[in-house]
């Protein structure tokens, strides 16, 4: 198989899944392995077939239908490792589920992610500065002062 690179005119033909890089290191989520995460992120993108199908509930929350087979197929995962990432986003209330009957897709609604609180995601920030780990502080002081008598001379 010869590689074969993108066109100017190609780039914009491919459609992504985003996934939100906090599932990756808020500590709510941390049981979440990466085909957890993968399957989020594909729920999240099929949210928007919701206009198209008109899928909302009577209270305006959206849901989708997809059935586990079809996860399988573009996870390309087995029954056990889908039906065990479902699970886990259950758990960690990422998604909500209803039964729609026998041999039915169940309806589900996809979960937001409950954020880090600034307070937190701060006193990280200041313990890893400590510790000389925090690039903003190391981009300090690397920065010029231009008060330094050096530069003030320059323009004299």
């Amino acid at each position: 198989m010869d590689f074969i690179p993108y066109k100017i005119n190609e780039v914009l033909e491919n459609v992504f899944i985003q996934i939100p890089v906090e599932l990756f290191d808020n500590e709510l989520y941390s049981n979440l392995n990466s085909d957890s995460i993968l399957l989020y992120g594909l729920l999240l993108s099929r949210l928007s077939l919701f206009l198209k199908n008109k899928w909302a509930d009577k209270d305006g929350n959206v849901y989708l239908v997809y059935s586990r087979k079809e996860a399988q197929k573009m996870l390309k995962l087995s029954d056990k490792p889908i039906t065990k990432d479902f699970r886990k986003l259950k758990e960690a209330k990422l998604i909500y589920e209803v039964r729609s009957g026998f041999k039915k897709n169940n309806i589900i609604y996809v979960g937001k992610i409950r954020h880090i609180s600034t307070e937190k995601t701060m006193n990280r920030i200041m313990s890893d500065s400590r510790n000389g780990e925090n690039p903003i502080q190391e981009s300090e002081n690397v920065r010029r002062n231009y008060n330094e008598k050096k530069y003030n001379n320059y323009w004299c």
